[in-house]
């Protein structure tokens, strides 16, 4: 299993209140393998650098279902910590073991999803 990022829209008459967009061809939606959720999104070492949103992929419960679904109220700041993360990518790749590029593509592929959210008035959501 992989986590990938997607947009969505709010709907009232969809599950859960929102309806995913399709994504643009080509587009990729990755942001990483399952095992990432606690090894480099929920990091001791993301956490240290003051990552508030991805963290909460580690923190699974019934309510979010393991889940993170960014707001569009929320677009500015969610894109302001993967900013954060990327200016200190060395740290993170260090912290985590995981290769600099690979996290900065992943984190590449949540800003697009942000863009293209805002395009929608929508939100992002990593399942």
């Amino acid at each position: 299993m992989s986590l990938d990022i997607s947009v969505w829209t709010p709907d009232d008459d969809a599950y859960a209140g929102r309806r995913v967009v399709e994504d643009p061809p080509g587009t990729s939606t990755a942001v990483g393998a399952e095992s990432f959720r606690h090894t480099l999104w929920g990091s001791a070492a993301a956490r240290h650098l003051g990552a508030t949103f991805l963290p909460q992929l580690a923190d699974i419960t019934v309510a979010n279902r393991g889940n993170l679904q960014v707001a569009p109220s929320q677009l500015d700041a969610f894109e302001r910590e993967c900013g954060l993360l990327a200016d200190n990518v060395e740290h993170l790749s260090a912290a985590t073991g995981y290769d600099a590029g690979r996290i900065l593509h992943y984190l590449a592929n949540m800003n697009h999803a942000v863009e293209r959210a805002r395009a929608v008035g929508g939100g992002v959501i990593i399942w």
